[in-house]
């Protein structure tokens, strides 16, 4: 077993968002093509042994004590640490796995990724949780029981404990095949509102536009994340949810060193692709001056990852 890890919770972002009809368990069926971002949140986690003889009956067991940091410029949380999803993570391990022994484990959040973007940041935060609470148990980052677990947490998190990119399905926890990387740069710009992903799906259903069965088969038979065309029929709902981010498209479109540009999941970001950091770094610019979150990243290859462990 570990004492210390150090890992980085990497942004996503949705190359293509199919969204189907509702299911009976209330989520809806989707079909996704999903990218690691190289934009990540970092977690540290310390583990200490708790000695039972000082201990009071009512407190034994598993302790976690989580600081959540943001960086200036994106909301501080407001959620109680218990209701953190990073929290919920490794209680939830912990229990799956039957621990019982007698330990704290201090979690030290930093976050960079902005809530209600679209980009999994709390996903992401769940995955690397479950990660480093693995690597300090001793237990393999490959077992079965971490991904039951993140399936149970949120259609995303199971997602980032591979990373890369990835065909999915299901409710978008279901994983079909691996793709092969892209490259490249892509500006995030967030307008200063967030998206309910409820109301955007709610939206959605008022007026859905489901993607056809031939399209689908295509989907399924990509191998290369650059042949991908870009697609999201989550766009309108959201836009219409949040005329904010129909404000950040038409901008982003009408750049001329716009590659292609999306909704990032169901909002409120929006993706930039650009062919070079000279373009990124132009259209970051422009984004900066109307007062809207951004940031120039690039894709990526990996998920969720350790840094160091002792």
């Amino acid at each position: 077993m570990k004492n210390y890890v150090r890992l980085i919770s990497p942004a996503k972002i949705n190359l293509v968002l199919a969204v189907g009809a509702p299911r009976e368990d209330g989520f809806h069926e989707v079909h996704t093509i999903m990218h690691s971002l190289a934009l990540h949140d970092s977690l540290t986690m310390r583990r200490f042994e708790e000695d039972t003889d000082v201990l009071d009956p009512e407190n034994q067991g598993l302790s976690i004590v989580l600081k959540c940091e943001t960086s200036g410029d994106i909301a501080p949380l407001e959620v109680p640490a218990e209701d953190n999803i990073a929290y919920r993570a490794v209680k939830e391990l912990a229990q799956e796995l039957g621990r019982s022994e007698n330990e704290t484990i201090h979690m030290s959040l930093s976050k960079v990724i902005p809530a209600e973007a679209g980009l999994g940041g709390g996903s992401s935060n769940a995955a690397a949780a479950l990660l480093g609470a693995a690597t300090l148990w001793g237990i393999e980052p490959d077992d079965e029981r971490l991904f039951k677990v993140a399936s149970r947490l949120g259609a995303d998190v199971a997602f980032f404990l591979k990373g890369g990119c990835a065909y999915l399905s299901g409710k978008g926890e279901v994983f079909e095949t691996s793709l092969k990387p892209r490259k490249g740069f892509i500006v995030l710009v967030r307008p200063s509102v967030g998206v309910s992903t409820g109301k955007a799906y709610a939206a959605f259903d008022a007026n859905p536009q489901y993607p056809d069965s031939d399209y689908l088969v295509q989907l399924s038979q990509k191998t290369d994340a650059a042949e991908v065309e870009l697609w999201n029929n989550l766009a309108d709902a959201a836009c219409k949810v949040t005329p904010e981010v129909a404000e950040v498209l038409a901008w982003a479109e009408s750049l001329s060193q716009a590659q292609s540009v999306l909704l990032c999941g169901s909002g409120s970001a929006v993706g930039i692709l650009c062919d070079s950091y000279e373009d990124a770094s132009a259209c970051l610019l422009d984004a900066y001056k109307r007062g809207w979150w951004n940031r120039v990243t690039s894709f990526a290859s990996v998920g969720v990852s350790v840094l160091e462990a002792y």
